[in-house]
């Protein structure tokens, strides 16, 4: 009952979160004027903005001028029923349950916007600094969250990408990208470090992989498009935030088994 009250609550933020999405980017306002299709600039009523069950309905048209609904947003709303769920799994409900889901969220609205406008806010980048660095004292306390424990973290985890952009002049890998990876390392250890950037290059190939197999299907007729990273750091920081020692001691397990 309690991950169906908390994961309808997350559909409905991840509404909400779209709103911030589309409209930020653009300078425009998250209050005014209320929902509307921005092809046919249309009001949208209250029952065709029902997260995810409206978008099914109207099978991803506009209801007045057939224009089609990104598919991003029914996925932008199940990716915070995910988080909000997952965030009382491991924490239960608990203020670090609620920064990691916070968390969750601005990783997510950082990724769309990257994946959409290639390009990263620093503000947005600063507030992830913030709400890592309130997640690691909820979790260990402040005695234990020391400097030199809040700035080991960041370094360890723009070490290879950060080497990557010096490299390759930016070309390879953004600022943001480094940036990014700095907030989101907040607190992690060398372990953590480890673990979010594998996870990051690995769902990154994955992604590739499964891209040039659709695009090998079309045969050449998929438009070719540069593939912003920051989506993939996003997920390894989510990812080893919550499960990065665990994921650590598992691969040990394995090497020593073997």
């Amino acid at each position: 009952m309690l991950e169906a009250i908390v994961g309808t609550l997350g559909l409905v933020i991840g509404s909400f979160l779209n709103v911030c999405i589309y409209r930020i980017p653009r300078g425009e306002s998250i209050i005014f004027p209320s929902s509307h299709c921005p092809n046919c600039g249309k009001r949208i009523r209250w029952f065709d903005l029902i997260p995810v069950l409206s978008f099914i309905i109207l099978k991803g048209k506009c209801r007045y001028c057939k224009s089609p609904i990104s598919p991003l947003y029914p996925v932008v709303e199940m990716v915070c029923c995910f988080l909000a769920i997952a965030s009382i799994k491991v924490f239960g409900m608990s203020i670090s349950a609620f920064l990691l889901f916070v968390i969750g969220c601005v990783l997510l609205y950082i990724s769309v916007v990257d994946f959409k406008t290639y390009e990263m806010s620093v503000g947005n980048l600063l507030l992830l600094a913030i709400l890592k660095l309130a997640f690691e004292v909820s979790i260990k306390g402040i005695a234990k969250t020391t400097i030199i424990y809040i700035l080991l973290g960041p370094i360890l985890n723009t070490f290879l990408v950060g080497l990557i952009y010096i490299i390759s002049r930016g070309i390879a890998m953004g600022l943001g990208d480094v940036l990014l990876l700095m907030a989101g390392g907040i607190g992690f250890s060398v372990r953590q470090a480890i673990v979010c950037n594998f996870v990051a290059f690995f769902v990154a190939f994955l992604y590739v992989l499964g891209l040039k197999f659709v695009q090998s299907i079309l045969k050449g007729n998929e438009k070719k498009r540069e593939i912003p990273f920051g989506p993939f750091i996003s997920i390894g920081i989510f990812v080893s935030t919550v499960a990065g020692e665990r994921i650590a001691d598992l691969y040990y397990q394995l090497i020593i088994v073997r």
